[in-house]
C-alpha cells in the first residue's frame, strides 16, 4: 500500500483541524486502488501519528512512527515505507479493543459526554455500521450552519432492541420480540459509536444513551428478578453517558381518578400506609406542602391528591432510586444523565405528575436530567392533525381528558392543544433545572415539530429511532423487482406475516392480515407523510425480522450487514436528510 506524500509530508507537524482540511485534499486526488482514507481522523500522540483508512472495505487504523502496540492497540501488521516501519491494525466497530485504545488513550476527544441542559436530537442506530456515519454526518452540518451541536447520537434501548452480547449468543431467531431483535449488543452501539465519531472526526462532544432499561412483572419475585436482569445490562452500558430509566409498567393505575374504576379513598389510605414507612409518608407529605411555581403557573397538592400520587408513582420511584445507584456504581462516580421515562405510561402525563416524579427524585439525591412524558404520541406514526382523526386515534386509550381539551379549549384543533400541554410540561422540567425529552418523534410531521420547538424554547431532547432503520427498508423495497435487494426485503415481509399467523405480536398480530387484505401490500408508506397511507403492521413489527432467520437457516442481520455499497450509501443519504429536516422544523433553522 503507498503511502500519499500528504501523510508522510505531516508526519512531523502538530495536528490540527486545518492540516486536517489540507490533507484531505491530497487525499482525495491521491485515493486509488480500493484504499479510502478517513483524513479528519489524523491524530499525533507522542512520537506516532494515526489514521484510520479502509483497504478494499475492510476498516483499518495506520500507525507512523512510535513502537508497534503503542497505547494498548493489538494484531499488528508491519510494513515498510521508506526504511520505516508502518503498522497497520484491524479498525472495524468490532474490533472493541482497538477502537477502546484509540478514543481513551490516544485522543479522548472521541469519548462520549453527559448531555446536561444542551438541545439534541437522540438517534436510534439499529444498523449502527449504516446509520451511524450518516448520523455524525449530519451534526456537523448542522453545527456548521447553526451553532448547534444537537449530537445525542448513540442510542437504542438498553433491554428491548439490545441486550448483551451473552443475551445475543443465546437467541435462535425464533422470538421475534425477545430482547435483541436488532442483533446489536450494547457494548457493540457503544464501540461502534466510537468507532464511527472517530472516522468522522467528530470532536464537539456526542451523547452515548442507553435508552429505556425496563422493569416489569406481574409480582413482587418477577420485578425483582427484572431488576436484577436490568443491573446486568446496566453494567454492560457502563460507558454510555445517558441512561433512561422504564419502571412505568409498575405503576398502580387505579390510583389515578382517569381510570375506569379508580380506587376509593379507603382504598388508596390503605395502599399508601402499606407501601410507605411512616417516615417516607411524614416526608412525602411535606415535601409537596408548598406551592410550585414553574413558569406562567404555580402548583398546589391537597393532602389526598399526594396520597393518590404516591399509590401511583411510589414503587416505582424507589426501583429509579435503586437503578440510579446501580448507574453511579457501574460508572465509577463518573457524571451521566439520568432519564426516568414515563413517555409509556397509559395514561397521558400531567404537570402535577411530572412535578411529582421530579421533585421526588431530586429531594432524594437522584436528579432527573431529562425527563419524557407521554404526550400521546405513538411509534413511528404522526400525530393527528383534525379533531376526527384524534377522536380515532385516542378513543381506547386511558386518555378521557384529551378531547374535551380540545373541544373546550382550542376549537376542535388537535395541535395546539398538544403544544400548550408541551410547554407547560416543558416549564416544569425547567423549574427543576431539567429537559423535557420527547420519546417516540419518528413520523411526526413539520407542524408538530415546529410547535414543540417553540413550546420547548429550543431546550429540549428529541428521540428518534425506527425512521432510520425505515429508511433503509425503504431503499431495499424501492430496488428493481426481481433483484437480490428487492427479494430479501420480501422475505423479511413473508417472515413477519408467518410470525404475526402465529401470534408473536399479541393482539396486534391480526393486524398484518388485515393491512394484506386492504391493498397495502408490503409498501411502508411516505416517509415525508408520517407513514399513515403505508402498511402500519409492517411500520411497526418489520424491523424484529433482523434477529430472526431466513429461509437458509442465517439470520437476517446477515444479509443486511453484506448489503451493496450502492444500498448503504443511499441509506446513509436519506438518513442523513431527515435527521437535518428534523432540525430544521424542531430548532427553526
Amino acid at each position: 500500500m503507498p503511502l500519499p506524500s500528504g501523510l508522510t509530508e505531516n508526519a512531523s507537524a502538530a495536528v490540527d483541524d486545518s492540516v486536517r482540511s489540507r490533507l484531505a485534499q491530497r487525499l482525495a486526488a491521491a485515493e486509488g486502488d480500493g484504499v479510502t482514507w478517513f483524513p479528519q481522523s489524523l491524530t499525533r500522540a507522542g512520537d506516532a501519528w494515526f489514521i484510520a483508512f479502509e483497504d478494499n472495505g475492510a476498516p483499518k487504523l495506520l500507525q507512523y512512527g512510535g513502537e508497534i502496540g503503542a497505547f494498548g492497540l493489538a494484531n499488528a501488521t508491519e510494513r515498510r515505507f521508506n526504511g520505516d516501519a508502518v503498522y497497520v491494525y484491524p479498525f472495524a466497530a468490532a474490533d472493541r479493543g482497538n477502537v477502546a485504545a484509540f478514543a481513551e488513550r490516544i485522543d479522548p476527544a472521541f469519548l462520549p459526554r453527559p448531555q446536561r441542559n444542551l438541545p439534541g436530537i437522540a438517534v436510534g442506530n439499529r444498523h449502527p455500521e449504516v446509520s451511524l456515519p450518516a448520523v455524525f454526518d449530519a451534526f456537523r452540518d448542522i453545527l456548521r450552519d447553526t451553532g448547534l451541536n444537537l449530537a445525542s447520537t448513540v442510542q437504542l434501548s438498553a433491554t428491548r432492541e439490545m441486550t448483551t452480547d451473552e443475551e445475543i449468543a443465546r437467541r435462535d431467531g425464533s422470538n421475534p420480540t425477545a430482547p435483541g431483535h436488532t442483533r446489536v449488543s450494547i457494548r457493540h452501539l457503544y464501540h461502534a459509536g466510537l468507532w464511527a465519531a472517530i472516522r468522522s472526526g467528530y470532536r464537539y462532544g456526542y451523547t452515548a444513551e442507553a435508552d429505556h432499561f425496563i422493569v416489569s412483572g406481574a409480582n413482587d419475585a418477577e420485578i425483582a428478578k427484572s431488576v436484577e436482569w436490568v443491573k446486568v445490562a446496566i453494567r454492560d452500558a457502563a460507558g454510555f453517558t445517558k441512561f433512561t430509566t422504564d419502571t412505568s409498567r409498575v405503576f398502580d393505575l387505579r390510583a389515578d381518578v382517569r381510570h375506569p374504576q379508580p380506587l376509593t379513598e379507603p382504598e388508596i389510605e390503605e395502599l399508601f400506609d402499606l407501601r410507605l414507612t411512616p417516615q417516607e409518608r411524614a416526608w412525602v407529605q411535606a415535601a409537596f406542602s408548598k406551592p410550585f411555581d414553574c413558569g406562567s403557573a404555580s402548583y398546589r397538592f391537597d393532602p389526598a391528591e399526594i396520597k393518590r400520587l404516591a399509590v401511583k408513582f411510589a414503587p416505582s420511584l424507589k426501583l429509579n432510586e435503586e437503578l440510579f445507584d446501580s448507574i453511579l456504581q457501574a460508572r465509577h462516580g463518573a457524571a451521566f444523565d439520568f432519564e426516568p421515562s414515563l413517555d409509556e405510561a397509559e395514561t397521558l402525563t400531567s404537570a402535577k405528575e411530572l412535578i411529582f416524579y421530579m421533585h421526588w427524585l431530586k429531594e432524594r439525591g437522584r436528579p432527573a436530567q431529562l425527563v419524557p412524558p407521554n404526550l400521546g404520541f405513538k411509534k413511528r406514526q404522526a400525530y393527528p392533525e383534525t379533531r376526527a382523526a384524534l377522536e380515532k386515534y385516542s378513543h381506547h386509550k386511558m386518555w378521557p381528558e384529551v378531547m374535551p381539551r380540545v373541544d373546550g379549549e382550542f376549537g376542535g384543533d388537535p395541535i395546539p392543544e398538544l403544544k400548550d400541554r408541551v410547554r407547560e410540561l416543558a416549564d416544569v422540567a425547567r423549574f427543576f433545572d431539567g429537559t423535557l425529552s420527547i420519546h417516540s418523534g419518528s413520523g411526526k410531521q413539520p407542524e408538530v415539530l415546529r410547535s414543540i420547538g417553540s413550546a420547548t424554547r429550543g431546550r429540549l431532547n428529541y428521540k428518534i429511532s425506527g425512521e432510520l432503520q425505515l429508511q433503509l427498508f425503504d431503499v431495499l423495497y424501492e430496488s428493481p423487482e426481481g433483484s437480490a435487494e428487492r427479494r430479501l426485503y420480501e422475505r423479511m415481509v413473508a417472515a413477519c406475516e408467518r410470525f404475526a399467523a402465529q401470534g408473536a405480536f399479541g393482539e396486534e398480530s391480526g393486524l398484518a392480515a388485515q393491512y394484506r387484505a386492504s391493498g397495502h401490500g408490503s409498501y411502508l408508506g411516505n416517509a415525508a407523510g408520517g407513514r399513515v397511507d403505508g402498511n402500519l403492521f409492517l411500520v411497526f413489527w418489520l424491523g424484529n425480522m433482523v434477529g430472526s432467520k431466513d429461509e437458509d437457516g442465517s439470520f437476517f442481520k446477515q444479509a443486511l450487514d453484506e448489503l451493496p455499497a450502492a444500498v448503504v450509501e443511499e441509506t446513509r443519504r436519506r438518513n442523513k436528510e431527515y435527521i437535518k429536516w428534523l432540525a430544521s422544523h424542531l430548532f427553526g433553522q
